[in-house]
């Protein structure tokens, strides 16, 4: 059997796990912490853009904004595929 193939972990290698899993944590929490933020601010965004696409159409005149209300309402959905995607988000990806 060759020892050299797989040694057997010693104290400063076990310390260097334990730091290097401590990072990862710590950067994953950052990571989850700016995810959130953006998915709050995108979140915020989406309310204001469907209030105001709202207010529009119940105006009633439907000839005099109909493309920039399809304008919004394609935002507000490309908003939402957005907010969908990082709610769903892995640090991997």
């Amino acid at each position: 059997m060759n020892r050299t193939a797989n040694p057997t972990a010693d104290a400063n290698r076990l310390m260097q796990d334990s730091m290097k899993r401590q990072d990862e944590q710590k950067q994953f929490d950052l990571m989850n912490v700016q995810r959130q933020k953006a998915m709050t601010s995108d979140a915020e965004k989406l309310i204001l853009l469907a209030r105001a696409l709202k207010t529009e159409t119940d105006k009633g005149t439907p000839d005099q904004g109909a493309i920039l209300s399809i304008r919004k309402a394609e935002l507000i959905e490309k908003l939402a595929h957005a907010i969908q995607d990082k709610m769903t988000a892995t640090p991997n990806n």
